[in-house]
């Protein structure tokens, strides 16, 4: 034993005994078998999560084991028996080299592999209720790709000695000259990605921006197509829409709605006072209405003006003129019945004589729902 022993350690190799390279090669088999076990652990783990319902964390455990490829771990190893020799200063520097390599490859994979799967949950997860999210992920796939890639090979650049300075400012001066060149197309294409990220509006949605109405119809990449109540498509661009106000009904839970109605001076106060809760009668009696409040709210030229307010408990348009409609009808039999009189605006003219006057009257100018 002690011949073989100091056989063992008295051989000289490269500059390291025999038993120093029996250690390492022992220790990089070790790292590569663990690191495979390990590897096949997670994928299990995450098959089974997955069958029964993973959470975010598993997933993005379980996409990292996925995408470790066999050549990062086989570096592994090797970097685990390099530390433990003496090696020739240029055989390290070349496993050095394939080494950082082999992590830098393998930290672009992981990348892409984060990547992919935030664009699957975000967006291609949704593309049955948002189409527009499919065309989306594949530009925020190419953008993410190329900065992550980008990265890798910038980093693995300085790793190298490599002074990546010039480099980087000459691809800045670049970037800079492109997005002067295409200004408004980037402009409108960040706007189409911040549109369909955010979604201030969906594909479907009736919207008011500006002056114009209507439901969209496509978010493209550089424009939105809204098709209007007159039935003629509004193209417009997506950073003019973006930054405008813009007013989504679709997304209305329910309607607010404020009416008012007038009646003539020569209403007794007793009508006058039961005026509201005929209102309020009206109202509560048509399912899918909540009322508000209604009062005498001021008393105007034309006569005492009555304010109600209620809501309409549908985003539907219309289904609140139709309620709107049924109200406006009640309340006209009501006044019918009960001989009140609405006001409308009128202008009384007073001349010298006080015994003789003379009423003009004018023609209704507006009406509000």
């Amino acid at each position: 034993m002690e011949i073989w022993l100091g056989y063992a350690f008295g051989t000289q190799i490269y500059g390291n005994s025999l038993g120093h390279w029996g250690a390492a090669v022992i220790c990089g088999f070790a790292a590569y078998g663990a690191s495979k076990a390990v590897k096949r652990r997670v994928m299990r783990y995450f098959a089974s999560r997955r069958d029964a319902g993973s959470h975010l964390l598993s997933e993005i455990v379980g996409a990292l084991a996925c995408t470790t490829q066999h050549f990062f771990i086989l570096a592994l190893a090797v970097g685990t028996a390099e530390y433990m020799l003496l090696l020739p200063a240029r055989a390290e520097g070349i496993l050095s080299a394939v080494v950082r390599i082999a992590i830098m490859l393998q930290l672009g994979l992981w990348g892409t592999a984060l990547l992919s799967l935030w664009i699957a949950h975000h967006l291609v997860g949704r593309a049955d209720q948002d189409p527009e999210s499919a065309s989306a992920a594949q530009i925020i796939k190419i953008l993410g790709l190329v900065a992550v890639w980008s990265s890798v090979l910038l980093v693995t650049l300085g790793n190298f000695g490599i002074d990546i300075t010039g480099l980087v400012a000459g691809l800045g001066i670049g970037g800079i000259a492109i997005a002067f060149a295409l200004q408004s197309i980037l402009k409108d294409l960040f706007a189409s990605l911040a549109i369909v990220l955010d979604k201030p509006f969906v594909v479907g949605d009736f919207i008011i921006f500006g002056e114009q109405l209507g439901v969209v119809e496509r978010i493209g990449l550089k424009t939105t197509r809204v098709r209007s109540l007159w039935g003629e498509q509004i193209t417009v661009s997506n950073d003019d829409l973006l930054t405008s106000r813009v007013r989504n009904y679709k997304r209305m839970s329910e309607r607010r709605v404020s009416f008012n109605i007038a009646v003539t001076y020569e209403t007794p106060v007793e009508k006058l006072e039961r005026i509201p809760e005929w209102i309020r009668e009206a109202v509560v009696t048509i399912d899918g209405t909540r009322f508000d409040r209604s009062h005498v709210a001021a008393f105007e030229d034309y006569g005492p003006r009555i304010e109600t307010v209620y809501y309409v408990l549908s985003p539907d348009y219309n289904v609140y003129m139709d309620i709107q409609q049924q109200i406006n009808l009640t309340i006209a039999r009501r006044f019918a019945r009960t001989n009140i009189d609405f006001a409308y605006p009128t202008r009384r003219l007073l001349g010298g004589n006080a015994s003789r006057t003379e009423a003009f009257v004018d023609t209704v100018a507006e009406s509000k729902a």
